[in-house]
């Protein structure tokens, strides 16, 4: 079955696994114009925008929300969940974003309508820093948010009508001193077990001007060789797609927690599939973001821990009378 055939449309790796799901239970798909796709089963359809499948079970005004972190933030803290304070500054306003920033140094720069992670500053804290990061992201978007940074490890939690089903934690892309080999052949080791591995979704590890960057502030260069069992970060943020581990905790986070983050979500009318963003510190939790168009992969594809079955739920959601597969 070729799913660029049956959709019109090269899919991401989530959406290939959403629409061969879909297939093999017998749901139609129509194409239509401009690089949209139709799903139907009985009197359910969807219709498919951007390649998202995901996305066309959430309604317009929920994904519209999540799209904006500074919207769903301001919601979230009004309701009395845990959200980091932040603000939006359009591109021409480093100077004004720096003062607001001043005050609640250190901060994180990303854009406001951004995914994937890129281009997310974390833990920025001098003025030089924050301008060259700042017009970074004006160069390619016109709004840019500044959040206070929180200490915390970073975990996703994937929901799907109504309950949280895989939570994945997230580490930035890093490499582990053996006291022997520089962070430049570090990288090149993890590199091969990249390739060795051949995990579809973890991706190789880079030497660029971020990595540099990062490393400058841990006083790290390449050449460098940390000792043996020392964690050494070429990433702040912690995205799968930067270069990320996703480890499974699943059945790690305790049920309080899952059912807060939950009842945040519901808190968004027409919400039903999304990916969370949150910061655990302790007791302490901050929920970052709100992904309405979430990697569901990870989840299917961990570094580390047990693979969860997550596309076939996203597929018993949007089409309850189909049968699951065996």
């Amino acid at each position: 079955m070729n799913i660029k055939e049956i959709t019109g449309r090269f899919l991401s790796t989530s959406n290939r696994m959403l629409a061969r799901e879909a297939y093999q239970r017998g749901i139609t798909f129509e194409i239509l114009p401009k690089k949209r796709f139709k799903m139907s089963y009985g009197k359910k359809s969807y219709i498919i925008r951007g390649g998202r499948i995901s996305s066309a079970y959430n309604t317009r005004l929920a994904a519209k929300l999540t799209k904006y972190k500074n919207a769903t933030g301001n919601l979230l803290r009004g309701m009395g969940y845990s959200a980091p304070e932040n603000a939006i500054f359009s591109k021409n306003q480093a100077d004004r974003a720096w003062k607001w920033a001043e005050d609640i140094l250190p901060v994180v720069l990303k854009p406001n309508d951004g995914i994937m992670g890129k281009l997310v500053f974390v833990k920025i804290d001098t003025y030089n820093e924050f301008k060259a990061c700042f017009e970074k992201i004006a160069e390619v978007r016109d709004e840019i948010l500044i959040e206070k940074f929180i200490e915390g490890e970073e975990y996703r939690f994937t929901f799907v009508k109504n309950e949280i089903v895989a939570i994945a934690k997230r580490v930035p892309a890093n490499v582990i001193g053996d006291g022997l080999h520089n962070i430049e052949e570090l990288i090149a080791a993890k590199n091969e077990q990249r390739a060795q591995r051949k995990n579809p979704l973890h991706k190789k590890l880079d030497t660029g001007e971020e990595s540099e960057r990062v490393l400058k502030k841990q006083d790290f260069s390449f050449k460098d060789i940390p000792k043996k069992g020392e964690v050494v970060y070429l990433r702040n943020n912690s995205n799968v797609s930067t270069g990320g581990d996703a480890v499974d905790v699943t059945d790690d986070i305790s049920p309080e927690l899952k059912e807060t983050v939950r009842k945040a979500i519901l808190a968004i009318p027409g919400l039903r599939v999304c990916g969370v963003d949150v910061l655990i510190n302790g007791d302490d939790y901050h929920i970052l973001e709100i992904n309405s168009h979430a990697m569901l992969t990870m989840h299917h594809f961990p570094w580390e821990g047990e693979e969860r079955e997550v596309v076939s739920k996203v597929i018993d959601g949007m089409f309850p009378s189909t049968l699951k597969k065996e």
